[in-house]
């Protein structure tokens, strides 16, 4: 998982190089993995603005265990 998210983050790094449904699925890893709010938020507003999907469906995605470890 640890090697998912660093990979995860090189992509969101580094955006314009990356096609958009591959930062989709990194922010999607981001928000769904990191232990840090703040990235998480990042990741989430990133998603805003790419997925076309209502916002739930896209937090639902992002925490499939409602948020639990």
């Amino acid at each position: 998982m640890q090697d998912r998210l660093t990979e995860a983050r090189g992509i969101l790094a580094d955006v314009p190089r990356h096609p958009e449904s591959l930062v989709i699925l990194a922010a999607r890893v981001v928000a769904g993995q990191t232990d840090d709010s703040g990235e998480c938020a990042d990741a989430i507003d990133l998603l805003r603005l790419l997925d076309r999907r209502p916002l739930h469906a896209i937090a639902a995605a992002a925490f499939a265990k409602g948020g639990a470890a």
